[in-house]
């Protein structure tokens, strides 16, 4: 994977998304053969969490005993579109699971129009806190004045260090740079959560953008 120093100065992997609630910029990573195979089954975004759920526990591409699963996890994958999931297809009384992630966010940051003003600076920090479970993230905050605000910017480097979020200045329209690099993503576990994060990240991004 490209180290996310690489990925922030490269603007143009940037892409404009609504996550969580708030729009930020993402870099993201395109898996350019599920996208194929999505595109051939006619299957967009799925972002039913009810539906990840069932599908999280199955192995891709292997047969599983329909006996196996509880009825409601049953009943679930039977309202899944085409191309998510096989139900008895190939061979009678199994399961399938063919949906994959097309998309996994590697990065998000957090920004006004012209970067975050140092009033705005202890909120940002939070803001980009919520999107610790899911990826990598970072705030972008406009350059500060030389005095008093470099004091301001010292506890801000000092706060979202604690938190795991990077610090970016945003030197002009065109450039970004470090200040502080985000803390690796490196989640304790994987979930149906995750999985529907990266999924509404595909709802918006769709195939015509890649």
């Amino acid at each position: 994977m490209t180290r996310t120093r690489d990925m922030l100065l490269a603007e143009q992997a940037l892409v404009g998304l609504r996550l969580r609630g708030q729009q930020v910029q993402a870099v993201v990573t395109v898996f350019a053969d599920e996208v194929r195979r999505r595109s051939s089954a006619d299957l967009g975004a799925v972002d039913s969490r009810m539906l990840l759920t069932a599908l999280h526990d199955l192995p891709v591409d292997l047969p599983v005993p329909q006996a196996s699963l509880d009825a409601h996890t049953l009943r679930t994958l039977r309202t899944a579109p085409p191309g998510v999931v096989d139900l008895g297809q190939d061979e009678r009384g199994v399961v399938v699971r063919r949906l994959v992630p097309a998309v996994r966010v590697e990065l998000v940051l957090v920004h006004g129009p012209h970067g975050i003003s140092s009033r705005e600076w202890d909120a940002a920090v939070r803001d980009g806190s919520q999107f610790a479970p899911f990826c990598a993230r970072g705030v972008v905050v406009s350059r500060p004045a030389p005095e008093p605000e470099c004091t301001d910017m010292d506890l801000l480097i000092l706060k979202a260090r604690f938190y795991g979020v990077g610090v970016a200045l945003r030197e002009s329209p065109e450039s970004l740079r470090w200040l502080l690099e985000p803390a690796p993503y490196r989640p304790e576990r994987h979930s149906a959560a995750q999985w529907l994060f990266h999924e509404q990240a595909w709802r918006q991004l769709g195939p015509d953008r890649f």
